[in-house]
């Protein structure tokens, strides 16, 4: 059952965690299959310039989507928080979530 609250503003960590956590689970395992790509010789990992192939490419490319998730939830956490306190100070905001299995009554 999908419960709703109301809320003023969330604060700087939450955005980063949830944007973080998003990141992670998207660009590390599709830098690891470019890794798997580049054992093949194919030139999908590239380090300062540098195609990375063999098992150096399969090693950086974990490394590098984490770097990047990093960079995009950082760049984007800071544009995400700075519009959400705009937003705050306008209107509540309504978040939708369900409950875990031990809240349910």
């Amino acid at each position: 059952m999908v419960e709703q609250i109301e809320i003023k503003r969330l604060t700087t960590g939450t955005v980063f965690k949830l944007l973080f956590i998003g990141s992670a689970c998207t660009l590390i395992p599709f830098s690891l299959l470019m890794g798997v790509l580049s054992v093949f010789d194919a030139s999908t990992v590239t380090w300062n310039g540098r195609h990375l192939t063999g098992f150096s490419g399969l090693l950086a490319s974990p490394l590098i989507g984490a770097m990047l998730a990093l960079v995009f939830s950082g760049f984007f956490g800071l544009c995400i928080s700075v519009g959400l306190w705009v937003y705050a100070h306008f209107k509540l905001l309504t978040l939708l979530y369900w409950k875990t299995e031990a809240q349910r009554p």
